[in-house]
């Protein structure tokens, strides 16, 4: 009997250590794995935009489009909805010649088909609606609402506007509900993980990630 209480209490005794030694690692981990998981978010909807852009220009060029848009449509700081637009040959030579011309329209009607829509779980740079709009050959390159004439923002040495950022949500809140470019870097700014989607009126698409103090392409 007295054997079979020894065996019981060793077992106790080292079932403790072993809760003690999981609660360090646990506490000396978790803000590690956390980052990693904010920033696996993130990295996600940046590959979604650019994918979308690079999808939608690559349809543009094969000819199924004569001109595309790419919208973006913030929902706060819970998410984003982004939607890709087109219209075919002859509904765009009918706008060319018509009274209004080409334009970079919001509204569904003007587009013969909307090819993609997804919606990312991480906020963006802007809380208000917009868009960009391009021809095949880059002759059209319009943008309206809040993707129309952007802060220019100096990226490695060189200027650019037409661009989209996201970051995680608790980095949005803390600054107002949107990914602010304007407060990289500065105290209580935005923060990493932040990654930064370019796109040029041919439809080249180049993607930033934000490290402790600047840029590197990825």
């Amino acid at each position: 009997m007295q054997q079979k209480q020894d065996i019981k209490g060793f077992t106790i005794l080292e079932l403790l250590v072993v809760i003690t030694i999981v609660a360090i690692v646990s506490a000396v981990g978790y803000p590690n794995f956390m980052e990693w998981s904010e920033d696996r978010k993130v990295r996600k909807a940046s590959e979604q935009i650019s994918s979308m852009l690079t999808n939608i220009n690559t349809q543009l060029q094969r000819g199924n489009f004569q001109y595309v848009q790419f919208q973006i449509i913030p929902g706060g700081t819970s998410s984003t909805t982004i939607r890709t637009k087109g219209i075919y040959q002859d509904t765009y030579s009918k706008n060319l010649n018509s009274k209004s011309g080409i334009q970079c329209s919001k509204d569904n009607a003007y587009w013969d088909e909307t090819v993609q829509e997804i919606v990312i779980d991480t906020p963006v740079h802007t809380d208000k609606q917009g868009s960009v709009c391009f021809s095949k050959d880059g002759t059209k390159f319009l943008q309206t609402g809040s993707l129309e004439n952007q802060t220019r923002y100096i990226v490695n040495g060189e200027e650019v506007k037409d661009y989209a950022l996201v970051c995680s949500k608790s980095n949005a809140k803390k600054i107002g509900g949107k990914c602010d470019l304007n407060t990289l870097g500065k105290k209580n700014g935005l923060t990493k993980p932040a990654y930064l989607v370019l796109w040029s009126r041919f439809g080249t698409v180049t993607k930033y990630k934000w490290g402790k103090s600047d840029w590197t392409i990825r």
